[in-house]
């Protein structure tokens, strides 16, 4: 790993930064655009209520199979079907059910079969608001029918960076969605604050639905199949909400700390070229987890911000890796497994984007 610069301390998502990214290209699902950032805000929202609804295109196809799934620890197996006949939940529609796993295969870089909806405020207050103000809800980024195809759906639990909300990273919420995740990010700017932390709370809230017969996700969620990702100081957040039990993976980007309190492998993301948070930092926490799996992937061209896209269609490496990573050890798609495990995988031969270090993925 090339050498870089260290810093102490959790790192700010610089709104210029992500202005020059964005360019002139606007933020639609009632969301400002690169002029809704601000110096210290973040961005901003227009409107508080509703749901916006997406199209989805790419693959096709339903569930195959019944068969249930595992997650080793740490032995570095992830994500094997087992035989036949997964766990069942009652769903909220008569006569229907939904089934925990395995996922069809999917191309992680394309969008994935599922419409998505877009739900804004909604959840509990938890953690800290804009210059450390009250306590603020989440944005929900889900498939817009969550009974399409009959399986269970997992969770994503998103930390912002610094002096920023969810709509900057929406491109990667929804993509998220459309491969049949549920994704719950804090509209916190300060993810890393408050007690419990927002990213938990997420969690918390979410299983919580799974429960409630009035919730359009009642027992249409995958409860034991739960991650978390963020960015800059959402990175730092993830680490630190990875040590709760729900979570069984983690995928930190440009942000991330030492622990030995993970459930399940860890995906952790730097820049080359990022000088706010540089892989110097990053390569500590690699260093730190010694309990699971875990893979530390420099992409030798990215900034800190500039990973961010702002367009369908146009994902950057990060993105791709993340959907990927999440469908491998929470959904069981097992034909992802190249793409980070052994000594050839995808990304450790693709010298051009990536280069990688691994512990404990050697099969």
């Amino acid at each position: 790993m090339r050498p870089s610069r260290s810093i102490s301390g959790f790192a700010c998502l610089c709104a210029s930064a992500l202005i020059a990214c964005a360019g002139s290209t606007s933020v639609d699902d009632g969301h400002k655009g690169a002029g809704g950032v601000t110096g210290t805000g973040g961005a901003t929202t227009a409107g508080t209520g509703g749901a916006t609804t997406t199209g989805a295109g790419g693959q096709a196809g339903g569930p195959t199979g019944a068969g249930g799934r595992a997650i080793s620890g740490s032995g570095g197996q992830a994500g094997s079907a087992t035989g036949a006949g997964g766990a069942t939940t009652t769903g909220a529609d008569a006569g229907t059910a939904c089934t925990v796993g395995p996922w069809p295969a999917a191309d992680p870089s394309v969008t994935g079969p599922f419409a998505t909806t877009t739900e804004n405020n909604v959840g509990p207050a938890a953690g800290q608001g804009a210059d450390g103000g009250a306590p603020v809800a989440f944005t929900l980024f889900r498939p817009t029918d969550l009974a399409q195809g009959g399986l269970c759906h997992p969770v994503i639990t998103w930390g912002n960076g610094t002096g920023t909300t969810p709509s900057i990273y929406r491109i990667l919420l929804t993509h998220l969605a459309s491969h049949g995740f549920v994704v719950i990010a804090s509209n916190s700017p300060n993810v890393a604050q408050g007690n419990p932390p927002p990213m938990v709370a997420g969690v918390t809230w979410v299983l919580q639905q799974n429960s409630d017969p009035t919730s359009v996700m009642y027992q249409r969620i995958d409860t034991t199949h739960v991650g978390a990702t963020g960015h800059s100081q959402g990175g730092f957040a993830t680490t630190t909400a990875g040590t709760d039990s729900h979570i069984l993976t983690i995928a930190p980007i440009a942000g991330a700390t030492a622990t030995k309190n993970l459930h399940g492998p860890a995906l952790l993301l730097c820049g080359g070229m990022d000088t706010t948070v540089p892989c110097s930092t990053i390569m500590s926490a690699f260093t730190g987890i010694t309990n699971q799996p875990v893979m530390l992937a420099d992409q030798l061209a990215a900034t800190h911000a500039g990973w961010v896209s702002f367009r369908a269609g146009t994902l950057n490496p990060y993105e791709v890796a993340v959907t990927a990573w999440m469908r491998l050890q929470l959904m069981g798609d097992t034909s992802l497994r190249s793409m980070f495990y052994g000594p050839s995988c995808t990304l450790c031969t693709n010298t051009a984007v990536w280069q990688v270090m691994q512990k404990m993925m050697d099969q």
